[in-house]
Order: C-alpha cells, then sequence, then structure tokens
C-alpha cells in the first residue's frame, strides 16, 4: 500500500490507517508488559530490591527442611535410627551451602558497591575541584 499525503486520505483510509497504527502500538506494549510481568522478571526485581529478606528466608525454610529431616532428640522410638554427629553435619553442610554461596556473593556485590561509591564520593570532588581551576 503507498502511503498517500493525509490531506487525499479518505476518512475510511485515515480510520484504518489509525488501526494500523495502535494495532502496532499495542502489540509493543503487550510484548513489553508481558516481559515486565512474567514471573521471572517479577521474582528477579523482587530478589534484587529486598535481598536481605530472601536470604532470611531462605535460612528459615532450610532450618524448617533440616527439623523436618533430622529426627527430634527427645524422641526415644528413634533413638536407634538417629544420625550420627558426623552425618548430621555432613546433612547440614549439604543443605546449607547454597545458602552460603548466595549469601557469600550477596555480600560481596554490596560490599563492592559500598566500595565504589566511597571511592566515586571521594575521588569525584577531588576531580571537578582539578577541573575548575
Amino acid at each position: 500500500m503507498s502511503h498517500q499525503p493525509q490531506e487525499q486520505l479518505t476518512p475510511k483510509q485515515q480510520a484504518l490507517h489509525d488501526l494500523e497504527e495502535a494495532r502496532g502500538s499495542l502489540a509493543y506494549h503487550a510484548s513489553h508488559a508481558a516481559e515486565e510481568w512474567s514471573p521471572k522478571a517479577i521474582i528477579t526485581r523482587s530478589v534484587h530490591k529486598h535481598r536481605a529478606l530472601w536470604i532470611g528466608g531462605a535460612a528459615v525454610a532450610g532450618l524448617v527442611l533440616i527439623k523436618a529431616v533430622l529426627p527430634s532428640r527427645d524422641s526415644s522410638r528413634h533413638h536407634e535410627a538417629s544420625l550420627s554427629g558426623a552425618q548430621r553435619s555432613g546433612l547440614f553442610a549439604l543443605l546449607l551451602s547454597p545458602l552460603i554461596g548466595l549469601a557469600r556473593k550477596s555480600l560481596m556485590s554490596y560490599g563492592t558497591q559500598m566500595v565504589q561509591s566511597y571511592l566515586h564520593q571521594k575521588i569525584s570532588p577531588n576531580a571537578s575541584d582539578a577541573e575548575a581551576v
């Protein structure tokens, strides 16, 4: 379809042209909304925004899981089937190793950001003073 100047379009052609533009805009905004509101994007934003809460929740979930997996010490009927200390600590380490890795990564990124902002704050005023002279 050739592009005609706006003055030569009939009302019907103008309406079809407007409808085509609206469909294109709607398709763009619908795909953008689908990306922004996907579960993956929502969880990713939540983890970045509330990192400490996610780590705390993971720790609590890990402790609940450990309590569910390991029998209590009070139980006399499971006394023979209870795990030894070495097995318990190995299981504990196995369950907490992903949490420790996440915490280490979070602390390193947070520390890096803090150091960068501190250095930027200390270096930038000196650089602007030197440029002003």
